[in-house]
Order: structure tokens, then sequence, then C-alpha cells
């Protein structure tokens, strides 16, 4: 069962984006979806959708890298920086796994202040920055 922080963070995320979905995950973490994500110029789609793990044990640990779309790619073609098309465990979704991290994650991320919403910002921050 997800926990009361994860469900109360979660609702903060859908009312930004209300066709988010949260999934548990049979070892206990949850899986976050946002579809329909826009994206700037400099992407071959104009929206593409978001998934990124809650880990067990959340919040202290902070969530780690996101998909998108599997055929996301750059406006030229090109293979986003550190991305890869790979499986989502234990989620039998495939998509574009991008290698983004809180930086500093132990000195970055505090779990009284971040939640999810402050986890969207990242991947969301990433995603303006076609590269």
């Amino acid at each position: 069962m997800l926990s009361q922080v994860t469900q109360q963070q979660f609702q903060r995320v859908q009312e930004r984006y209300p066709a988010a979905a949260l999934r548990e995950l049979p070892s206990g973490a949850a899986l976050v979806s946002i579809p329909n994500v826009p994206l700037p110029a400099g992407w071959s789609a104009v929206r593409t959708s978001v998934h990124f793990l809650v880990p067990i044990g959340y919040p202290g640990p902070s969530p780690d890298c996101f998909w998108a779309d599997r055929d996301l790619l750059l406006a030229s073609g090109g293979v986003p920086q550190a991305s890869n098309v790979t499986e989502i465990p234990e989620a039998s979704i495939v998509g574009r796994w991008f290698s983004w991290h809180v930086v500093e994650a132990q000195n970055n991320w505090n779990p009284n202040r971040d939640d999810l919403m402050t986890y969207v910002s990242i991947v969301l921050d990433r995603l303006r920055r076609p590269q």
C-alpha cells in the first residue's frame, strides 16, 4: 500500500496535471505518469508522456531518472544526451529513459521541503533544454 505522504503529494501533481496517474508497483515503489507534457521547439514532438518512479522509502530517497515517449528524439533526429530506450522496471512500459538526477541528492533533496512536484519541476527543466 502506498504511503499517505506519496498519495498526498501526488494530489498536488494531479492539481497541475489532472490526467496524471499514480500506480503502485509490486515492489512497493510507485509509478507517476503524466501524459501530454508540452515540449518546446527542438524536440521531435510537441508533447510527450513523462514517467518516473517513486522509490521505496520515499520521501527519504528522491526520485531518480525519468522516461518519456520511446520515440522522442531531438528535432534533428539525434538521440538526446544521456538517454536510451528501455523498459520501466515493473511497469511493462518501454520509454526513452533519461539519466537525469537530483544534483548531489544527499545535499539537495530535503524530504521536509521537497515533494513530487519538486521532481516534476526537475524533469520539466531538463525537457526545456533539448540536447
